[in-house]
């Protein structure tokens, strides 16, 4: 009989290695941040800025609750006080603009009746209006002869026309005339200059006349 102990037997296999682990650090890993650019630093810089002028704010306002009265009627001052200022020695406004108009010689009837008016001569001014101007003053009762003596009455006065200033005429729209003339007379001890202006037709006849002296005459 064979000898069991040189009976062949199976091959002794050897056991799997255990399976490998890795060995896990006692620090825990972080991802390193991702790097900001230079908008990202600019954003975060301004946000910090302004959290911190907000905060200074709010803790200038709680210091400053007490005097809030006192603030406001200030602010108020400060706004008047800036807008007073600002009218005075602010920009003006450009003035308003005009055109100087190119001045004519007084036609000769106007000046037949600064001549007459000085030597108070009633046919050398009425013959100076125009026929229209002569009807309308018939119409309110004034004739040569009251006009001869209302001249009368400033000669009696002792009215002295002494200088007639011409200041200068225009053309009207109609072809008429207006002329502006600066009167100096004197009353006894007394001198003024006073204003007249004459307006004439197309043809240069007076058709009507502004002073103060005609209420002078008048009412004497």
């Amino acid at each position: 009989m064979q000898d069991p102990r040189h009976m062949s037997q199976p091959p002794v296999q050897q056991a799997a290695p255990p399976p490998s682990y890795p060995v896990q650090s006692p620090y825990p890993y972080y991802a390193p941040p991702p790097r900001v650019g230079a908008a990202g630093r600019f954003t975060r810089l301004m946000r910090l800025l302004l959290r911190r002028a907000l905060y200074s704010l709010v803790l200038l306002g709680r210091a400053m609750r007490p005097y809030a009265l006192t603030l406001a009627v200030a602010l108020v001052l400060l706004s008047v006080i800036g807008w007073m200022s600002w009218q005075l020695w602010g920009p003006k406004p450009d003035g308003p603009t005009f055109t100087r108009a190119d001045s004519i010689p007084p036609a000769p009837a106007v000046l037949n009746y600064l001549q007459g008016r000085k030597t108070f001569d009633a046919d050398l001014m009425w013959d100076s209006f125009s026929t229209e101007y002569q009807t309308s003053r018939l119409n309110v009762g004034a004739s040569k002869a009251t006009l001869q003596s209302q001249a009368n009455i400033e000669k009696n006065m002792g009215l002295v026309y002494n200088r007639y200033d011409y200041i200068g005429g225009i053309t009207l729209d109609d072809g008429g005339s207006m002329y502006f003339y600066a009167v100096q007379v004197s009353l006894q001890s007394q001198s003024a200059k006073v204003p007249m202006i004459i307006t004439a037709n197309p043809e240069g006849k007076i058709i009507n006349i502004i002073s103060p002296l005609d209420r002078l005459s008048q009412n004497n």
